[in-house]
């Protein structure tokens, strides 16, 4: 076991020396509980965030121990053993990273967590795929966060070096003309940085890479999704993960976001409850965002949409299976969906319904020459607009949902 623990302390002081501090994702983690739970989807930057905090707060192997899962000498060893002999003799803290690669994680965990009541842990692992559901029921000790990927205001602050403040809900409804002004008379670029954003700005990653590079990175995401991460919830056969890739491929070439559950079960040649469950796959093992009618079911499909997880996605199975620019109003409302906290739903009258503050606002999305007809007669309606650079009134510029986080 002592070897393994060198070998891991060599790996960890190799992985930190590359470790950028410039610049710090948008969340806050009260690190003084005993057991963290960091989530969200492949890429979106979970071990740089803990190894920056490793850094700024350890600084040393001796004090704080990171190992990754799939590490060979984890998997023969487990997490409960090396984090019991690392516990015992070093530091204050362990960080497990990837810790759904291995079955009954959960158990490894609680074990640690009662054997040594004066230690911290921090885990990480892909969103929604059972973190917690797990025998050892870590849920009434763990502090759980969500790491989303980097709004638009983030990756403005990291290609640019700039330092865009966050801006609220309130202020984006009641103060955009204003904000928009402002914003625009310091950095006039903003729907050209918009652009690019929708291209290759959602991922962390994206910094000295082509388009073409970026787009293959995200492929190898969603391939190590399909035959790694979702085995993890469900025995899966190979043949299920390659209906699940066209599964990916028809969401993204299709016109309208709009669940049609029997065009897709007849193009994929599978029935609904197969459907069903890969959707539900897919949503939880983030690449797909179902987004349900208030009080719908979680497996009813009737006025649900289906948007990738964020535009970069179109974008990158687009070049690969068409070579041409994806269908505008699928980016427009994956980007919407991507940069919201709140609660949202589908609607058969506007695009989403969203709960503000114990609120409820009407949105419409849609480029410059959307009207406001279908808004007409709806109270808190508003029509967030591409492709303008200042609104008025309840017309308000899609690029300001990007400075939520």
């Amino acid at each position: 076991m002592d070897e393994i623990l060198n070998e891991l302390f060599a790996i960890q002081n190799r992985i930190t020396r590359e470790i950028p501090n410039e610049f710090r994702r948008y969340i806050t983690i009260n690190f003084n509980h005993r057991l963290i739970v960091l989530t969200g989807a492949r890429g979106t930057g979970k071990t740089t965030f803990v190894l920056q905090h490793y850094l700024s707060q350890y600084g040393s192997v001796m004090k704080c121990l990171y190992f990754s899962v799939d590490n060979p000498l984890v998997t023969k060893s487990g997490i409960y053993e090396i984090g019991k002999k690392y516990s015992s003799r070093y530091g204050s803290t362990i960080i497990v990273d990837e810790v759904h690669k291995q079955a009954n994680w959960a158990i490894d965990i609680k074990a640690l967590y009662d054997s040594f009541p004066d230690k911290k842990i921090i885990i990480l692992g892909s969103s929604k795929l059972n973190l917690i559901n797990q025998k050892g029921d870590l849920s009434r000790r763990a502090l759980i966060y969500n790491l989303k990927g980097l709004s638009f205001r983030e990756f403005i602050n990291l290609k640019y070096g700039k330092q865009l403040k966050q801006v609220s809900w309130e202020s984006i409804l009641t103060n955009h003309t204003n904000i928009s002004s402002n914003l625009l008379s310091e950095l006039p670029e903003i729907p050209k940085y918009f652009h690019e954003y929708k291209r290759y700005g959602f991922y962390p990653f994206f910094d000295g890479l082509s388009d073409l590079e970026y787009y293959s990175l995200l492929h190898n995401i969603i391939d190590k999704i399909i035959y790694e991460d979702v085995p993890s919830i469900k025995n899966v056969r190979s043949s299920s993960a390659l209906v699940m890739k066209k599964l990916i491929a028809y969401l993204a070439m299709s016109v309208i976001p709009t669940v049609n559950v029997s065009s897709m079960c007849n193009e994929l040649d599978i029935p609904k409850e197969t459907l069903y469950e890969y959707l539900d796959l897919l949503n939880r093992a983030d690449i797909i965002n179902i987004v349900r009618r208030e009080n719908s079911t979680v497996r009813s499909m009737k006025h649900a949409k289906i948007l990738l997880l964020n535009p970069n996605l179109y974008f990158a199975i687009s070049h690969e299976l068409w070579q041409h620019t994806p269908e505008q109003g699928n980016i427009r409302e994956s980007l919407f969906v991507s940069q919201l906290d709140s609660h949202f739903y589908s609607s058969t009258i506007v695009d989403f319904s969203i709960n503000i503050g114990g609120k409820t606002i009407e949105v419409e999305i849609g480029g410059k020459n959307k009207s406001r007809k279908q808004l007409q007669n709806i109270e808190n309606s508003y029509i967030f607009k591409d492709d303008i650079e200042i609104g008025h009134e309840n017309i308000i510029p899609l690029y300001l949902i990007g400075f939520l986080y």
